[in-house]
Order: C-alpha cells, then structure tokens, then sequence
C-alpha cells in the first residue's frame, strides 16, 4: 500500500467537528507555553479549518497534521513558528503548508527562521508560505530562496506565473473557493492560494521522492501549467475582456440545482446574449443516452452556482456527466470547481474544456 503524505499545517488550528473533515486523518496540536499540547478546548479562529479544508479539496487523500499557532487575532510570535518547524522535522513530516508569515522580524529572528526553513529543506522537507497580500511588502519565509512562496500582484497579466530564482508562484487571482456542507464560502487572499498549490504539489508527486529534483519537475510543471493554452483549459478568467464574451453567441444549456438569485442573475446574462435554456430536470437522474439526446447540439454546458449539499451528494452523477460532456467535445464552465485543479488537467490533457470561475 502507498504511503500517504504527511502535511504539516502551521495555523490557527483545527475544527474536527467540521462535517466536511469527517474521516480524515489529522493529528491535531497547539503550541502554547513552548510546549505542543492535544485537547485545545478554548475560542478556534476558523482560517486553519478553512486552509485545511482547500488542501484536501486538492489532495483528498493525505494525512494532516494541524499545528495551531495563530491566536484568535490572527496573530503568534515567531518563536512559534520556529519551534513548529522544527517539531515538523522531528515527526519527518512531507510538506510544510505555511499560510502566514512575518514581515518585521529582527535580523536574529530572520535569521533563527531562515535556519530552521534551511534544516527542514536539507531533510528533504517541502515548505510552503504565502507572501503578503499587500503589493511589494515581503513576507517571510515565503521570501526566502528555498521556499515556495504565493502571491497575487497586482500588475500580472498572466494568469499563473512562476519564477525559479525565488520560487514564487504568482497568480492574477486569489479567489478561491472553500468546500464547506452548510454553505458557500468564497476567501480572497495568498493564505488560501497556498493550500492549493500544496494540494496540486501532492497530486503531481504522487510516489516520486520529495527532493530538489522533484521539486523543480514540479516547478516545471507549473510553468506549462501556467501557459495560456492550458490555463484556459480549466479556469475561467472573468476579469479577461475576452473571455467574458467568448461565450456570447454559443449555444449553452444552464445546469442548477437551485435558481437562487445568483444563478438567476448569471442566466439572465446569458439568455440574453446567447438564448441559454435551463437543462436541470431534463439531466438530472436521467440515463447516459437520456442525457446525450438532451447535450446533443450545444456547444457550452455551464453548471451554475450548485448547492453544496448537491455537489456532496451527488460527486459520482457529477463526474459522469463530465465525462458524458467531455465524450461530446462540449465545452464546460463551473461556478465552482466541480473537479478539483489536478482532475481538470488531467481531464483535459487530450482536449477539451473544464473551466471553473473559482480556484
């Protein structure tokens, strides 16, 4: 059997009373008073919970390791940090997820952490961290060479793009969408990117060894990843001109569970500059060939806003109906990413299109 990767999330801790965290494997520790202890019983600030949960929305099947540092404001000393690493090196973890960072450390404190991120490396550990979500204010260890670090600038007109010197992963957006039972979450900022490149990292890796080769096939891999002909491919770059018409004079069919007042507004855009028809009981429950009658002559089958609870319970029509689509060289666009990241490209690979508005 293969062994699961191990992934260290140094945060603001765990909810494991989370229904969507239901059957994963987490060990879960806070660190207070320089010790690491179990049973934390006090007030959770739920961006642990939630980077936790993007991570597993891309790599469902790991093990988590939750170290809580971040209090309640959001806030931990860096000796926090430091003694985490360095805890993560002990238990020989895989991957290091880091979705905070430190902007004015003193030079011995930088100095102490960029150590400890330099052991970890050595032991063939894989650390993550997000940059600073204001422009030009650097964060560390997101900003330190062998590091992975994430951000968003302002000024990128690309949708995805890697730099190896630094190893920064840029990307035009930072919307990503949280996996939730109960209700939509959509979070913006660098802390939440992380996770998912963390999450596509694991799937890229697979049963390769984690060391500087792997990582930099990886790094690779993103750079083609990031080139507009794939891109394209999965995401769907509403803030791209282009793109935001691309689908006006096709013919679509609009697949919902629920025509709240999002979908109804997305529909009502696209019936009047495409004359899109509703699709939802017509597909839904229905067989392969019902289907195929109904997708037969359409060019665009854009599955709206869906209900989380449907996306829950419904994952293998979902991904039928993708493949059914796919069969049919039918494009497809997503409110949400119905597949996760590392499933649309491979999806994708031979053709074809699965582009989801949020990461």
């Amino acid at each position: 059997m293969k062994k699961k990767l191990c992934v260290a999330v140094i945060d603001s801790g765990v909810n494991e009373e989370d229904s969507y965290l239901k059957n994963t494997e987490i060990k879960n520790l806070y660190y207070e008073e320089r010790e690491f202890k179990t049973c934390y019983a006090g007030k959770l600030n739920p961006h642990g919970t939630e980077v936790i949960k993007v991570l597993l929305k891309e790599a469902p099947d790991i093990r988590i390791l939750s170290i809580r540092t971040l209090r309640e404001d959001n806030r931990c000393m860096i000796s926090a940090i430091i003694n985490s690493i360095r805890y993560c090196i002990d238990e020989r973890v895989d991957i290091i997820n880091l979705s905070l960072g430190s902007c004015g450390p003193t030079a011995r404190r930088l100095k102490d952490l960029r150590d400890i991120c330099d052991e970890a490396t050595e032991k063939g550990i894989v650390i993550f961290a997000a940059d600073h979500n204001l422009v030009g204010k650097k964060s560390y260890p997101a900003n330190f060479p062998n590091v992975l670090g994430v951000t968003t600038p302002d000024d990128s007109e690309e949708f995805c793009k890697v730099s190896y010197e630094d190893k920064i992963v840029e990307f035009s957006d930072n919307m990503v969408y949280v996996p939730d039972l109960t209700k939509c979450i959509i979070r913006r900022g660098n802390s939440y990117l992380c996770p998912l490149l963390v999450g596509i990292f694991c799937r890229f890796i697979d049963d390769k060894k984690i060391c500087k080769k792997s990582i930099l096939e990886f790094m690779d891999f993103l750079v083609e990843f990031g080139k507009a002909e794939n891109i394209s491919k999965i995401f769907f770059d509403k803030y791209n001109v282009m793109e935001q018409h691309s689908l006006d004079h096709k013919k679509m069919l609009y697949f919902a569970d629920d025509m709240d007042l999002n979908n109804m507004q997305i529909y009502g855009m696209y019936k009047e500059v495409n004359g899109a028809d509703l699709c939802f009981k017509e597909v839904y429950g229905k067989s392969d060939k019902e289907i195929l009658e109904v997708i037969s002559s359409v060019d665009v089958f854009y599955i709206g806003a869906l209900s989380n609870q449907f996306i829950h319970e419904n994952k293998a029509f979902l991904d039928n109906l993708i493949a059914l689509l796919l069969g049919q060289q039918i494009e497809i666009v997503t409110v949400f990413p119905i597949a996760n990241t590392f499933e649309r490209i491979q999806l994708t690979d031979k053709g074809g299109f699965i582009k989801s508005i949020y990461k």
